[in-house]
């Protein structure tokens, strides 16, 4: 991790500027930093020599900024630097391709779940130049993989978003998808509950999907088959068809290894006949008064968890708190300026587990605890 170590901290008083860098509060070992790009958090921690200087990891921002923000803070407590690593780090610049879960996603017209080497996302990129592909993939290794074949091939119409699929398609306009696809996912059968395929992903999809689009199943477990096609069997407004060990157009380098140990293939179509109603997005991640009544008890709810961490006092009126909200299944970590009128260090990621987690976060900690879990 980039950090570097000084010899001595002053008694400063916050917030105060060095430069372009707003230090904007201390809040017990963590300082708010805003540069001219970005805001986020550092660290500071006293060493048997001298105090070591790191960045927030919830709040990671590029080289670039860190790298600013050290040299700020260290002109301002007129320190020496003991140790650094950070001057040898290349900054390594976003890549056009590689999508937030805050892109805008309107102009997605075909996603694909799980891409894992690229193949078959590459395939559907260079057989629709007309159309944007979407690959969702969590598995960062792969992600690197894929861009740089892109960027290689000159491909322009493929987006890749490291992020769980079942979140953000919760973000893709009604109505939008022509296709899509998951092919051989894991299948989880000892933790079904982790599985891409569910009931939730498949109302998205079918929201999602263009009438007649289709969501394409690929697996080589029977268990994953089955389950699956039990869950499309509780829709009306769809149409299934199934095959099984048909030869297919792109084989991934799974499907390679399972045809060598003669593993049966099986797929499943599920067309769409729904015309979805338009999706509503009004996300007022806002707080009327300060957050009171803290408890550190994990909250779990149906669709997303609340979780207050820790508190870091800032002075008498405000505090730092540090919680994880949102989607069970991938929560956000988050940071909240406790205050008479509180607000986001950094704005949650706009999806619905988010903003049914915040009114809850707002109503629970305003003296109504009546709701039950």
């Amino acid at each position: 991790m980039p950090h570097i170590v000084i010899d001595k901290i002053k008694n400063i008083d916050y917030p105060v500027k060095s430069g372009d860098v707003e230090f904007l509060f201390k809040a017990e070992n963590l300082i708010g930093v805003k540069t001219p790009n970005a805001k986020f958090l550092i660290k500071v921690l006293p060493k048997e020599k001298g105090y070591l200087v790191k960045y927030d990891k919830i709040t990671r921002p590029l080289i670039s900024d860190i790298k600013k923000a050290f040299e700020e803070f260290v002109k301002l407590n007129e320190a020496n630097i003991l140790f650094e690593n950070i001057k040898g780090i290349k900054e390594k610049l976003p890549n056009k391709n590689l999508l937030d879960i805050t892109s805008d996603l309107s102009d997605i017209d075909i996603v694909e779940v799980g891409f894992g080497s690229g193949r078959h996302l590459i395939h559907l990129a260079k057989e629709n130049p007309d159309k944007i592909i979407l690959g969702i993939e969590i598995h960062k290794p792969s992600i690197e993989q894929v861009l740089k074949r892109i960027e290689h091939e000159k491909i322009e119409n493929i987006r890749v978003l490291n992020h769980d699929a079942r979140i953000i398609l919760s973000k893709i306009q009604s109505n939008r998808l022509s296709a899509i696809y998951v092919h051989f996912p894991v299948p989880w059968d000892k933790k079904p509950h982790r599985r891409v395929m569910n009931k939730d992903f498949i109302n998205e999809s079918i929201r999602t999907l263009k009438k007649d689009g289709f969501l394409h199943l690929r697996t080589d477990s029977p268990k994953y088959f089955n389950y699956s096609l039990n869950l499309f069997l509780d829709y009306d407004e769809i149409d299934i068809r199934i095959k099984k060990n048909r030869p297919y157009v792109v084989s991934s380098k799974y499907e390679d290894r399972w045809k060598k140990m003669n593993k049966d293939i099986f797929d499943i179509y599920m067309y769409n006949f729904t015309i979805s109603e338009p999706l509503v997005e009004n996300f007022d991640f806002s707080f009327e008064k300060r957050l009171e009544n803290l408890d550190f008890k994990p909250k779990i709810y149906n669709n997303f968890v609340i979780h207050i961490e820790k508190v870091f006092k800032i002075d008498e009126t405000k505090e730092l708190i540090r919680a994880t909200i949102g989607n069970f299944n991938r929560p956000e970590h988050i940071y909240i300026l406790n205050k008479d009128k509180p607000e986001y260090f950094k704005m949650p990621a706009p999806i619905k587990e988010n903003y049914e987690a915040h009114l809850e976060l707002k109503r629970l900690f305003n003296g109504d605890n009546s709701r039950c879990e």
